[in-house]
């Protein structure tokens, strides 16, 4: 991922499962750098350029767009647990 880059995570809804490899081809001609598809959890993950993620919530058989949120736990001698 490069730096203009932001990871992102879309939902797919319950009735687009079937297709998610199509709906990844989608996101993918639209910019969005496809890392992961999981037909399970009907997720794809992957990285967007920065700006506006409006085109790719309109891609049919979207559910939502949102950014990647990351989390660290503290190390196991911190005091903070």
């Amino acid at each position: 991922m490069d730096s203009e880059s932001k990871p992102i995570i879309v939902t797919v809804t319950d009735e687009s499962l079937e297709k998610i490899d199509d709906l990844a081809d989608q996101l993918t001609r639209k910019g969005m750098k496809v890392d992961r598809v999981l037909p399970v959890t009907g997720v794809i993950t992957g990285s967007y350029a920065q700006g506006s993620l409006a085109e790719l919530r309109q891609v049919s058989g979207v559910q939502s767009v949102e950014d990647e949120v990351g989390a660290q736990l503290p190390p196991p001698d911190s005091r903070v647990q």
